[in-house]
């Protein structure tokens, strides 16, 4: 019987060296070479828990999720109730998103280490992300109890309250963790754009961000308020120059501020930006028109037909500038245009465009151009 000893003696031994080499390869973060050291061990030795744990620890290292959680398992089917193997099984699965399986490991391993921070917040967590806030909730505030400064816990404990309808709640520990755009966000969501206002303004003060600047413009717009969106405007703009959505903005409230000349500023700008765009084209065109910069305008409405994108009421201005300019037959078929194709929707212009059209016939029939 003294053989048989002998080599169990020996595979002990090279065990216990595997598990050693494992262990300091683990402690230097050579985690490739512990793997390979534990997993000699557990060859050895198949039935030996702690090399088997050790072997699955140094695999969440090595990407190597899969493998480390079936280990995880396995160890706990040899060694049920193992704190460490069910925290590390549960981050694991919380980290692949299984959510449900995770938090029942994480809840089974807090019943032994109930001050465990992490473990507190990633059962929270799985919990939360199942839809299971009012269970949750006690949990995140557990963390918030053993480490304030815990900012992680305030944010989503934030959210969940949101999801328990519980925004009021919810509003100072988003204020308190960061999340105070998320916050506004909520608020503009929820079609309370007063409550996100104050909050907005707050941030581009310490910070004009471009992307904060876009809801203050778009809710000072929706509340009608274009003096105040046109000063976040010019904000935005001196940090986005180019952005074709400001140009555009900002020249229709100066617009329709009368202040023409630099509205259509702004409309040669943003179709520089974006040439022979249409709304562009359209806006730049009813400026000009409106300055008399006949010539400029009819190369505008122009450029729109070459486009197939002149309006009827585009045409009317055509007629009307052709008009002007004592271009008899050219006026006359530019309202003749307009007439068939307006359908009524002109009421107003389509009785002047009538009265010009009878006028210049009379013209035409004079033999005039």
């Amino acid at each position: 019987m003294l053989v048989p000893f002998l080599i169990l003696f020996s595979v002990l031994a090279l065990q216990a060296n595997d598990l050693e080499t494992g262990q300091k390869a683990m402690d230097e973060g050579r985690f490739a070479d512990a793997e390979a050291a534990f997993s000699r061990a557990v060859a050895a030795q198949p039935d030996d828990y702690y090399a088997l744990f050790n072997l699955s620890l140094s695999q969440t290292f090595v990407e190597k999720d899969d493998q480390a959680i079936a280990g995880f398992y396995k160890v706990l089917e040899m060694k049920p109730g193992l704190a460490e193997a069910q925290i590390n099984l549960g981050l694991l699965l919380h980290r692949h998103r299984k959510f449900t399986e995770a938090a029942e490991q994480l809840k089974a391993a807090l019943e032994q280490k109930p001050n465990d921070a992490r473990v507190t917040f990633h059962l929270a967590d799985s919990l939360r992300e199942t839809k299971k806030c009012s269970e949750a909730e006690p949990y995140y505030r557990r963390v918030m109890e053993l480490d304030s400064a815990d900012v992680a816990s305030k944010l989503s404990l934030a959210r969940c309250l949101v999801e328990l309808d519980r925004v009021d709640e919810a509003d100072p520990l988003f204020r308190e963790s960061d999340g105070a755009l998320e916050l506004a966000q909520l608020y503009e969501d929820k079609g309370q754009p007063e409550k996100a206002v104050p909050i907005y303004e707050a941030a581009v003060r310490e910070k004009p961000d471009v992307q904060v600047l876009t809801h203050l413009i778009a809710i000072y717009l929706q509340q009608k308020q274009p003096l105040k969106a046109q000063e976040f405007l010019e904000s935005a703009l001196k940090q986005s120059p180019d952005d074709y959505d400001f140009l555009i903005t900002y020249g229709r409230l100066l617009r329709d501020q009368k202040n023409f000349v630099a509205a259509a500023n702004h409309f040669i700008h943003a179709l520089k930006v974006k040439q022979d765009d249409i709304p562009a084209l359209n806006e730049l065109a009813g400026m000009l028109i409106s300055l008399n910069e006949d010539a400029k305008a009819m190369s505008v409405l122009d450029r729109l037909r070459e486009l197939n994108a002149e309006t009827p009421g585009q045409t009317f201005f055509r007629a009307v500038i052709l008009d002007r300019n004592k271009q008899v037959r050219a006026a006359l078929q530019a309202y003749q245009a307009f007439l068939s194709s307006s359908g009524g929707k002109f009421p107003d212009e389509e009785f002047k465009a009538r009265q010009r059209a009878r006028v210049l016939e009379k013209e035409a029939a004079k033999g005039r151009k």
